[in-house]
């Protein structure tokens, strides 16, 4: 789901949850899917990027308050809808759509009470209820289908080191439901820089047991500043497996808009660095292979959806 033009961020979370919902197989196509790739990275030897196509697109209503800083966002298989949460307010609204993706609508919108909920970014969808991440601290907390706070879940100090605004920006959970993943958009301060355009940052990928607390932490690389000027970083997640990932990096620059790339990565013994301190250019990283990079889906045969008018 992306506007034709202009993407604003609301949108372009949009957009990217459904691309990755796509390339885990959640979607449905009528018609032979098209490829893309990012045009930086070549494709990994023996991991032929995704088919991805565009299904849909749909612009929420810009004068609903609902549609405003829009952030993390997690599809709820049982329900058949999205959760979004916003980062400037402590609530999560529903997304509905009919019966052939093609057009949504808001639902509930669930308040969060407690945890101090501010800067939300990420969400994930558990039995209990949500799982959800703030920048602020970082801090990951668990609140039930009525917004109530549940509990905290402890988070490694070092991720007390993350630099301003660019904390907790992803949260996931595996299909089996035991393992959170998530990671700071940039590297913490004392890991590395910002990316560059000539490198990437190095991030921690923290994986936490749901239940029993156990925590592990992997290296990823993030591409290079894909233009100068402009900022970049890894934006969310989505668990495939106990060990695989989709990761999405995404950033904005002017001149150039929004630039969005998906990457499939899987955790690997070499690259974890639970127990180093500090990262260096020569630390192990994990392994990664493009999925799609989304300036190369086109909306093609794709037909506006209608808006929904008003009640006579």
């Amino acid at each position: 789901m992306a506007a034709r033009s202009g993407l604003r961020r609301r949108e372009l979370l949009l957009a990217a949850s459904g691309s990755l919902l796509a390339a885990l197989g959640g979607g449905c196509s009528r018609s032979p899917p098209r490829s893309g790739g990012p045009a930086r990275a070549p494709r990994a030897a023996g991991s032929p990027a995704s088919p991805v196509e565009l299904w849909s697109f749909f612009d929420l209503p810009a004068d609903d308050p609902r549609s405003r800083e829009l952030s993390g966002i997690a599809w709820d298989a049982k329900e058949r809808m999205l959760w979004a949460v916003h980062d400037a307010s402590p609530s999560i609204v529903a997304l509905v759509p009919d019966g052939a993706l093609r057009t949504w609508r808001f639902g509930e919108t669930v308040t969060i009470d407690g945890g101090d909920p501010t800067d939300l970014e990420g969400i994930a969808i558990v039995p209990e209820g949500f799982v959800v991440c703030s920048e602020d601290g970082p801090r990951i907390f668990e609140v039930d289908r009525r917004g109530r706070f549940r509990r905290a879940l402890p988070v490694p100090s070092r991720f007390g080191d993350a630099r301003p605004n660019k904390g907790f920006e992803s949260l996931t959970v595996s299909p089996s439901g035991r393992w959170l993943f998530t990671t700071t958009e940039v590297a913490l301060e004392r890991d590395g820089p910002r990316p560059s355009p000539s490198a990437g940052t190095r991030v921690r990928i923290l994986r936490m047991d749901r239940d029993g607390g156990e925590v592990s932490e992997h290296t990823y690389v993030t591409d290079p500043l894909p233009h100068e000027g402009g900022d970049w970083g890894v934006s969310d997640l989505v668990a495939a497996s106990d060990t695989e990932l989709l990761v999405l990096e995404r950033g904005w620059s002017k001149g150039h808009g929004n630039t969005v790339r998906v990457y499939r990565t899987a955790l690997d013994a070499r690259a974890t660095c639970t127990s180093v301190d500090q990262l260096s250019p020569s630390s192990p990283s994990l392994p990664k292979s493009p999925v799609l990079d989304v300036s190369n889906v086109a909306a093609r045969d794709v037909p506006e959806p209608k808006q929904p008018q008003p009640a006579p």
